[in-house]
């Protein structure tokens, strides 16, 4: 198995979790905060989704594309999946190589990592938004939730 092999796996065994819940935000819920300090449900999710692919994207040295317009009034269910299949796409292209080549985030993060410890990073930061977004999909009175991680 090839190392984009492992991490295009491991990043849709959260991701698909991740999108399942996107999937139980109405938009009438689309402005939903648990609390006066924290995102609303729409901006956390549009955060998790652009996040990672910018993330992906700079460890394949490529600048994001526009995926959506960020005025624009947008359905959060296609959101995720316009977002996942692009990501899904990038982490493909690469190689074993392209995962060791150190790529400068000094500008961003102030550090060089190699392009394998960026796609870790890119799935840590899921995992702990995603988290937060149990919290609010709870919050909105959801009861039937997924496990955590998806086999």
């Amino acid at each position: 198995m090839t190392k984009s092999t492992h991490y295009k796996d491991y990043f849709l065994s959260h991701r698909l979790v991740t999108n399942e819940l996107v999937e139980k935000v109405s938009k009438d819920d689309y402005d939903y905060k648990p609390t006066d300090t924290s995102m609303s449900a729409k901006e956390l999710v549009v955060h998790m989704l652009t996040s990672f692919y910018q993330f992906v994207s700079a460890a394949a040295k490529q600048p994001p594309k526009p995926l959506h317009d960020e005025n624009a009034n947008v359905d959060l269910s296609e959101l995720a999946e316009l977002y996942t299949e692009e990501s899904v796409k990038i982490i493909e292209l690469l190689s074993d190589e392209d995962l060791d080549e150190i790529i400068d985030l000094t500008a961003v993060l102030g550090i060089k990592l190699p392009a394998e410890k960026i796609l870790n990073l890119a799935i840590d930061h899921e995992i702990n938004h995603k988290g937060n977004l149990f919290v609010y999909v709870r919050g909105m009175g959801h009861t039937d939730l997924p496990m955590f991680v998806r086999k």
